[in-house]
C-alpha cells in the first residue's frame, strides 16, 4: 500500500492554494494543445488587461502559493502538461504527452535488493533480484529560451529536480518526490524518469519537473535562495516577462523579443480587494477578462442583471478544491449509519451552493467530481434535504427533544451537541460551517464550532492527524487522475504504526472499499480502475464516513465582446489565451 505525504496539501488549502497533481489514466484521451506558446493570436489590441481579487505571493513556479498565481506564472513558466477536458494536452513545451503508445513509457528491468522479508531496499544486501521498473521519457521543445536568451536544456528540467527532490514545501512536490525515484538527462533535450522499481502508478506523468534557470546558479544553490530570487524577479521562458509589479495595484508583463508578433504585446493584471469593484471595471471596459474563487454572495442579483442585460458575460467551472466534512467514526453517535444519514439530509447544501455562487451546481455527491472519467453517476448515492426524514431517524434512534427546548437529548437524557472543527481565514468555510449550524438546529442537533488557525488545524499534532475531532470541515484538491488510497484505504488511518501520516481521518475501514480502492490506484487498465472506482464509490456513498459538501467555483467576468475564454476545473484561465478574441 502506498502512503502520499499530506501534511503540506492541507497547507496548501489553507493558505492560497498549490498545484494541482495527477497523472491521466493510461488510454485516456490528450489533445495536442499549443499554448501559451502559440504562432498567431486573433487579438485585435496590444493591450489586455485582467482582473484579479488575489495578488499572488510570488511567480515562483514551485511556490506553496502557486494556485492563486497560475494563471500569470502560465505567461512566465508556461506547465510542460496541462489538464484540458480531463486528459493531459501539450503547451508546446514539450513535443508529445508521453504514452505507452508512442514508446515513451515503458518498463525496463532493473535490479534491486531485497531485505531478510523479502522487501526491496536501498540498503545492499546479499538478496539481489531482477524487476521491472517504469520509465517517462520527456521531449523537450529544442526552441525554448530564457528570458537572457540562454537556452533552455534538459539539464534545467533535471537542476530543478536535484533542487527540490524530497521536498514537503508543496502536496505536489511531495507527490513528485514521492513517484520520481530517478530524474536524469538523457541527452540535451530529453530527459527521463524512473518511477520507483516494481511501481505501477497511474500517476506518473507528474514526474516531470518544470524547468528552472540552472545557469544562474552557481554550485549547490539552496531551494529557498533559488525561491527567493526568482519569486519577485522571474527569469521565464514563456512568451512574455514581469516587467513592473507595484503591489497592490497590478502586474505588467510585456510580450518577449522573439515572439510572435500577432501576441499582445502588453498584459496588465489588475488587483481588486473585492469582486464588486472588480465587475464595475469589467462594465466600463477598463477590464476584458476578470475571474475570482471567491464567494458572490452580495452580488449574485447584480450580476444575473448583467447577463440578462448582456453588459457583461458571466463563465463558471469548478476547480480543484472540494469541501467537505469528515465524522470521525470513533465518535460512537456517529457510529450509527443513521445519525450519519440525518446529518446529510438536513444539511441544504444546495442553498449555501446558491448563496455562495447563484446556482445549486457546486453540490458533490461522491468524492469523485462529476466532470472525472472515474465517476459513475449509477452507483453514487445522494442526499437530498429532506429535514423531516432527519428528524424520522433521529427519532428512531431516540435522540429526543425531551425538554422541548427545540434541541434534541441523548438515549440516555444528557444533552446531545457535536463539534464541528474548522479552519479560520477561510471566508467561504465559514459560510458553509454557518449554514451547517443553522440547518442542524432546525432538526435538534446542536452544533459547537471549534475554528482553529491553519497550523494548528492541520499540524502533525492536531486534532485531525490525532483523530481527535467530532466532525471535521475542511478541503480536498482533486486532480485529474482521483488516487484515493491516502484518503480512504484503511492503511491511511493515522496511527503510531504510519507515524500519524495517513489522511483518512475518519478510521473508515472495509474490506471491499479497500480492496476497490487499491486495485483503483495500482492498475495501469483503465477499464479495470474504471470499475474499482464505481464500485468504492458505491460503498462509500452507502456508508457516508464523509459528506461531500460543494466544490468551489472559479467565476470569470468577460467584457460583451469577448471570445475564446474555456475556464477549466484543472488548468489556468490562461492556458488558451492564445484563443482569446474581442
Amino acid at each position: 500500500m502506498k502512503l502520499r505525504f499530506s501534511l503540506a496539501l492541507l497547507l496548501c488549502f489553507s493558505l492560497v492554494g498549490c498545484s494541482v497533481e495527477g497523472g491521466a489514466p493510461v488510454g485516456q484521451p490528450t489533445v495536442q494543445v499549443q499554448t501559451p506558446l502559440p504562432t498567431t493570436n486573433p487579438a485585435t489590441s496590444n493591450l489586455w488587461t485582467l482582473g484579479l481579487t488575489e495578488e499572488p505571493v510570488d511567480l515562483y513556479p514551485y511556490s506553496y502559493a502557486f494556485r492563486g498565481a497560475a494563471p500569470l506564472i502560465e505567461l512566465l513558466y508556461p506547465a510542460p502538461l496541462t489538464v484540458v477536458n480531463e486528459a493531459y494536452t501539450t503547451t508546446g513545451v514539450l513535443e508529445r504527452v508521453p504514452s505507452f503508445e508512442n514508446g515513451d513509457v515503458q518498463y525496463i528491468t532493473t535490479t534491486v535488493n531485497l531485505d531478510s522479508n523479502g522487501v526491496i531496499t536501498t540498503t545492499q544486501t546479499e538478496t539481489i533480484t531482477s524487476v521491472r521498473q517504469l520509465t517517462v521519457t520527456y521531449r523537450w521543445n529544442k526552441n525554448l529560451q530564457w528570458d537572457d536568451g540562454q537556452p533552455l536544456t534538459a539539464a534545467d528540467s533535471v537542476f530543478a529536480y536535484k533542487l527540490l527532490r524530497g521536498s514537503a514545501s508543496t502536496a505536489q512536490l511531495a507527490t513528485q518526490s514521492d513517484l520520481t525515484a530517478d530524474y536524469v538527462a538523457l541527452d540535451e533535450y530529453t530527459t527521463r524518469a524512473y518511477l520507483p522499481p516494481e511501481r505501477d502508478d497511474p500517476n506518473y506523468l507528474i514526474t516531470v519537473w518544470t524547468p528552472l534557470p540552472a545557469h544562474l546558479f552557481e554550485g549547490e544553490p539552496s531551494a529557498k535562495q533559488v525561491s527567493d530570487r526568482l519569486g519577485q524577479s522571474p527569469l521565464g521562458y514563456g512568451p512574455y516577462k514581469l516587467k513592473a509589479w507595484t503591489a497592490g495595484t497590478q502586474l505588467e508583463f510585456v510580450r518577449r523579443e522573439g515572439q510572435a508578433e500577432q501576441l499582445p504585446s502588453t498584459i496588465v493584471a489588475r488587483l481588486y480587494p473585492d469582486i464588486a469593484m472588480m465587475r464595475d471595471d469589467v462594465l466600463s471596459g477598463r477590464v476584458d477578462v476578470a475571474w475570482t474563487e471567491g464567494s458572490l454572495e452580495q452580488l449574485a442579483p447584480e450580476l444575473k442583471t448583467d447577463v440578462q442585460s448582456k453588459t457583461l458575460q458571466l463563465l463558471q467551472a469548478p476547480n480543484p478544491i472540494w469541501e467537505h466534512i469528515d465524522m470521525n467514526l470513533a465518535v460512537v453517535a456517529l457510529q450509527d449509519i443513521r445519525m450519519r444519514q440525518a446529518i446529510a439530509h438536513g444539511f441544504d447544501r444546495e442553498a449555501i451552493s446558491t448563496t455562495l455562487y447563484g446556482s445549486p451546481k457546486a453540490v458533490l455527491h461522491s468524492w469523485l467530481a462529476a466532470e472525472s472519467w472515474a465517476f459513475d453517476p449509477t452507483t453514487a448515492v445522494s442526499y437530498t434535504f429532506d429535514p423531516a426524514y432527519s428528524r424520522e431517524l433521529l427519532d428512531q434512534m431516540n435522540y429526543l427533544d425531551t425538554n422541548s427546548d427545540g434541541l434534541r437529548e441523548r438515549p440516555d437524557g444528557s444533552p446531545f451537541q457535536l463539534t464541528l472543527t474548522t479552519s479560520t481565514q477561510t471566508p467561504i468555510r465559514q459560510r458553509l460551517s454557518e449554514q451547517f449550524v443553522s440547518d442542524m438546529r432546525a432538526i435538534g442537533i446542536d452544533i459547537k464550532i471549534e475554528a482553529l488557525s491553519t497550523t494548528d488545524l492541520y499540524s502533525q499534532q492536531g486534532p485531525l492527524f490525532g483523530r481527535r475531532f467530532e466532525l471535521a470541515l475542511f478541503g480536498w484538491l482533486r486532480s485529474v487522475d482521483p488516487d484515493g488510497a491516502v484518503l480512504w484505504s484503511c492503511a491511511a488511518i493515522p496511527n503510531q504504526i504510519n507515524g500519524y501520516s495517513g489522511d483518512n481521518f475518519t478510521g473508515w475501514c472495509m474490506d471491499t472499499a479497500d480492496k476497490a480502492i487499491r486495485t483503483a490506484t495500482s492498475s495501469l487498465d483503465p477499464a479495470v480502475r474504471k470499475a474499482a472506482y464505481s464500485q468504492q464509490q458505491e460503498i462509500f456513498t452507502r456508508e457516508l464516513p464523509v459528506l461531500p459538501v460543494i466544490t468551489r467555483q472559479t467565476t470569470v467576468l468577460l467584457a460583451p465582446t469577448i471570445r475564446g475564454v474555456r475556464p477549466q476545473p484543472l488548468a489556468p484561465i490562461t492556458w488558451n489565451l492564445s484563443a482569446w478574441q474581442r
